[in-house]
């Protein structure tokens, strides 16, 4: 009994385990996974359905297993039970899904009615085609959101307290549309003080719009395909060069007043060509230079003329910067961004100057190395002027010579490409400068011979035409080829050629009835074949003879320089007093001894016995010499000197003297 009451009273117990607080997450999800099998879903488990369990002591595995042993035993649904199942599944799907609809439906409807409170809602498209049948007006049902007030936290109102809410509520309610009327009435006054101050911006933009195009300013739409897109202004040249094509239109933009203003974003600080004279480091002249100012206040009209000035002028540099290139053997040179000319004398002189051409900023004036060296004499302001009058002239025939050839029938198709050259700006101007100069020197040697041959008793002229093309202007215009051009244009057209200058000196042995001359033919041109002055001397036929030249010989001879041209033409002279006057007076008695330098005998009779007396005649520097020779008579050498003429009055004449060495009786 002992022992078999110790055997039932044992007791089996789990292992010991430490205590924890909580599970880990991987016991945690261990526990769920060992439920799910033994249990399934979780969501099935609660704390009652375990209390069953424990109250019932049923075993859910093998209630889980009879069950399948039960399903096993029934066996699989037959092929008509799965249809009807089917069916009726689907019938109540559908049920449920037309009771959806109908609720949705009027659920729509309703939220839709409420919204057509609101005229500013379009809400005529939600509403179901049965609702549109009833035809409810639209707002006739609301909602507002509050709280009822009828009953507070405590309990009922009171009567008194509930008509007081009711006033409360009525003078809120009136407040707040007289704040609506309020607002409503500010928001009109806003809008047509709006639209008021937006008709007066458009009526000035319209206007200003009108006065540009009236003075001949060229507008157009700035995009065609947008129906608000700006005006564009057409300041620059249409036959600018390819670099300054592109720049030459500007939106108009619209300022806060209405006024109109050129884009911003493309308007650049205006720019003017500043021209100077110096000659040894020093400033003696200076085209005026626009005034200086703010540039934001000036109208529309005035902003576009300042903009197409600013534009020609950096058009004008750099065409001049363009063909520098071409001119450096002429001492023309870019450094620092300026533009060294240099020009001759203009009077003739031995000194030179240097003109400088440089691009400045109209609002401001930029401090250089001559700006300290500005002598504040500034005699040679007009030069400056005139030059940069002269090549603003040229840069504006380019472009109408660019039109004239455009509009031109176009040459054969080649395989080389057709050049078009830089416009001659700077080759012209320094063309004129030494053309100028040339004829002024030839100008200075007629007048200082001419003086000092009638000083010596023999009359003789001098006439020089400076340019051939400027003594027959009228005729030069109207035999011009190019008819549809202008008449400046055509003038113009004719200065870019090479300068031709005619000068004449009568010969002092000719006489008055058929006086003979001769011509000099002055050609100026900085380029090819001259590269400069040329000087051709055209001779008389009576100093062809004296020359000893045949008939079918041309009797002109070339010279490149001054000093050549008037050693040239002092001999000349000097040969024409030895060899045609002298001979003409004596006759027989004259002999020619000498041509370099011009010399002459002269046979006289003394007493028995005939002498033989040299005279020789040079002409140098506007200086007559007239020499006498020494005369070898039986007696021995005798007689001898000189005589000069320098251009004084009151000397006695070149035949007296000759004849009182000759005959001295």
């Amino acid at each position: 009994m002992s022992a078999s009451g110790s055997v039932t009273n044992v007791a089996l117990r789990p292992w010991p385990t430490s205590s924890r607080d909580k599970l880990t997450p991987l016991e945690i999800h261990a526990q769920i996974a060992q439920l799910t099998t033994e249990r399934g879903h979780l969501r099935y488990i609660t704390e009652e359905s375990l209390q069953n369990e424990i109250d019932t002591g049923t075993d859910p595995s093998k209630v889980a297993k009879n069950d399948a042993k039960d399903d096993k035993e029934k066996g699989a649904p037959t092929r008509q039970e799965r249809l009807m199942e089917i069916q009726a599944t689907g019938r109540n799907m559908y049920t449920k899904l037309e009771w959806s609809t109908f609720w949705t439906s009027n659920m729509i409807d309703l939220i839709s009615l409420i919204l057509s409170k609101d005229p500013s809602k379009r809400v005529d498209g939600a509403f179901s085609a049965r609702f549109k049948e009833q035809n409810i007006p639209h707002g006739s049902y609301g909602l507002d959101k509050g709280s009822s007030g009828e009953e507070n936290d405590k309990g009922a109102l009171t009567r008194e307290a509930i008509t007081l809410e009711k006033k409360k509520r009525r003078l809120v309610g009136m407040g707040s549309r007289m704040e609506a009327l309020d607002k409503g009435i500010d928001d009109i006054l806003a809008a047509a003080n709006e639209l008021e101050t937006e008709v007066r911006k458009e009526t000035r933009y319209w206007s200003e719009i009108l006065s540009v195009s009236e003075k001949g300013w060229s507008l157009q739409k700035l995009r065609k395909d947008a129906p608000h897109s700006p005006f564009a202004v057409h300041y620059g040249f249409q036959e600018a060069s390819d670099h300054f094509k592109a720049r030459r239109m500007a939106p108009l933009r619209m300022d806060k007043d209405g006024g109109i203003i050129l884009d911003p974003a493309l308007s650049l600080k205006p720019k003017t060509l500043r021209v100077r004279v110096t000659a040894d480091n020093k400033v003696l002249g200076t085209a005026a230079l626009p005034p200086t100012g703010d540039l934001s206040d000036l109208g529309i009209e005035k902003s576009i003329q300042l903009a197409r000035d600013s534009l020609f002028e950096e058009e004008l540099y750099h065409e001049m910067s363009m063909e520098r290139r071409q001119l450096g053997s002429f001492g023309v040179q870019l450094r620092d961004s300026c533009i060294h000319l240099p020009v001759p004398d203009l009077a003739g002189g031995p000194t030179s100057k240097t003109i400088l051409i440089d691009l400045v900023a109209r609002d401001e004036r930029p401090v250089d190395d001559y700006r300290a060296m500005d002598t504040g004499d500034h005699a040679e302001d007009w030069l400056a002027e005139k030059t940069a009058e002269a090549l603003r002239t040229l840069l504006s025939h380019e472009h109408h010579m660019r039109g004239h050839r455009r509009a031109q029938i176009p040459p054969p198709l080649t395989q080389h490409r057709r050049q078009n050259p830089a416009p001659p700006l700077l080759r012209t101007v320094l063309t004129f400068f030494h053309h100028t100069s040339a004829v002024n020197v030839l100008q200075k040697y007629l007048d200082r011979t001419t003086e000092v041959l009638n000083s010596a008793g023999l009359v003789v002229s001098g006439d020089i035409v400076r340019e051939t093309s400027w003594a027959h202007v009228t005729d030069t215009i109207h035999t011009s080829q190019a008819s549809e051009l202008s008449a400046v244009d055509r003038l113009i057209e004719g200065v870019l050629k090479p300068f031709d200058g005619v000068a004449t000196l009568t010969l002092p042995s000719s006489n008055k009835a058929r006086p003979e001359q001769i011509n000099v033919t002055i050609r100026t041109y900085m380029g090819a074949p001259i590269f400069g002055a040329e000087y051709k001397v055209t001779l008389p036929p009576s100093l062809g003879n004296v020359l000893d030249l045949p008939v079918d010989h041309p009797r002109e001879f070339r010279f490149t320089s001054t000093p050549e041209l008037e050693s040239y033409l002092d001999w000349i002279i000097s040969l024409d007093l030895a060899h045609t006057l002298v001979p003409r007076e004596y006759g027989a008695r004259a002999i020619i001894a000498d041509m370099i330098p011009p010399r002459v005998s002269i046979w006289t009779k003394e007493g028995k016995e005939g002498i033989k007396k040299d005279l020789a005649v040079e002409l140098e520097r506007g200086i007559i010499k007239l020499n006498f020779g020494i005369i070898q008579t039986a007696a021995g050498p005798t007689g001898g000197g000189d005589f000069s003429w320098d251009g004084a009055q009151g000397a006695a004449s070149f035949r007296e003297k000759v004849k009182e060495f000759t005959d001295p009786k």
